[in-house]
């Protein structure tokens, strides 16, 4: 039996919390899991939402010393993975496994001294996010951090083809491998054929309420469909499924295009599919160029909403056209235009048959193509022979 240590030091991270990236952790986790590996967590934030088949999982957390910001933060961050180090050699393990956080040297000071394998999970840029949306004071230790845990990493897993780039300008040597993200269609279950209502029909949005998520243009697109809609039984209403710091400009511009909205606020990764199977359709609006000129994203949403089996209205940017195909399992649409949002709207009001037909097929794309079993499985083939695990 494989002992891994799963460390994600990223105090914006909660293991047991209603992030998308709380629920990728929880999923790798259940993964490893699955192939009979004993997995220990190792984390800066536990969370207080922890799932009934996770109960028995072994939990350390080290919280950084409280620091409100600037360099005395990005230290006390060091300082907790240090000591999650610490735990690791105290406890032992037989694989690392690390969720890339900024300052964390963990995987580089233990793969070494304890000589076993290790992998590096990167979901996305965090230097430029952390640049453009927060604060980083110590760029160049941020750097160093990364260059030397993607060195001492037998896989370098990437979420997308802009990581894997962003990875080797920074590391060529890297050894990288492209694992996009999953979807557990146990916890996602398939929506039932059929309307949900008989006086309207509802398209859901998940995810955490940020420019870069584009529920503005939704929100548009949807008022400029049910503008264009003489039969009332076709007029849209939105499914908000999650929180964030724009929910109440969301709120006021709901209200001000007249657009019947409902906003869930956080909700636990199991109650989602209860959630999603309240809708006729689901949307990832993206907007354009928001994050950067590349979009590094591997949309969690667009899998979950897959499982569900519900038809998609998404922005054909990043790795989404190479995750729906267009008139098969979704209907892409150019990012930031609220135009083209209402068109499919109108499509999919239209054409009920066409919602069935979109819905069941991209469902039977996530059990087959999008597994999160899959996933943990492309990561440890790439270790090199000498340290592979079985998995």
């Amino acid at each position: 039996m494989t002992r891994v240590a799963y460390l994600c030091a990223d105090p914006g991270v909660p293991v047991f919390g209603t992030k998308g990236s709380s629920v990728h952790v929880q999923e790798i986790v259940r993964a490893w899991r699955g192939t009979g590996a004993d997995v220990t967590v190792y984390c800066a934030r536990r969370g207080t939402d922890r799932p009934a088949d996770l109960a028995d999982l072994d939990v350390v957390e080290v919280p950084p010393n409280s620091a409100p910001a600037g360099a005395a933060r990005e230290q006390a961050i060091e300082n907790a993975a240090l000591a999650l180090v610490d735990e690791v050699l105290h406890r032992g393990c037989g694989l690392v496994y690390e969720r890339y956080s900024l300052f964390s040297p963990a995987l580089s000071v233990l793969a070494p001294v304890l000589d076993i394998p290790s992998v590096l999970e990167v979901n996305a840029p965090l230097i430029e996010e952390q640049q453009r949306y927060r604060q980083l004071v110590d760029v160049k230790k941020a750097e160093t951090v990364l260059r030397r845990n993607a060195g001492t990493a037998d896989v370098v897993a990437c979420v997308s083809e802009p990581v894997v780039r962003w990875v080797r300008e920074r590391l060529p040597a890297a050894r990288t491998v492209l694992v996009p993200n999953g979807v557990n269609v146990h916890r996602i279950t398939a929506r039932q054929p059929g309307r949900r209502n008989p006086d309207h029909l509802t398209v859901a949005f998940v995810g955490t309420l940020k420019p870069w998520h584009g529920v503005p243009g939704l929100l548009h697109g949807v008022a400029l469909a049910n503008a264009l809609t003489p039969d009332p039984a076709c007029r849209w209403r939105v499914l908000v499924i999650g929180d964030g710091p724009g929910r109440e400009d969301l709120e006021r511009l709901a209200a001000t295009l007249g657009v019947e909205a409902e906003f869930t606020g956080a909700v636990p990764p199991d109650a989602v599919s209860g959630l999603l199977d309240r809708a006729d359709a689901a949307a990832a609006p993206y907007p354009a160029g928001v994050v950067g000129q590349d979009d590094y994203f591997s949309p969690l949403k667009v899998y979950e909403y897959m499982a569900a089996a519900l038809p998609i209205i998404a922005s054909a940017v990043g790795q989404i056209p190479s995750i729906l195909e267009p008139g098969r399992t979704g209907i892409l649409v150019p990012p930031g235009e609220p135009a083209a949002v209402a068109e499919a709207l109108t499509r999919l009001a239209a054409d009920p048959a066409l919602r069935e037909r979109l819905g069941s097929s991209a469902r039977a794309d996530a059990a087959q193509r999008f597994s999160w079993d899959g996933v943990l499985a492309r990561i440890t083939r790439s270790l090199p022979p000498v340290r592979r695990v079985v998995a």
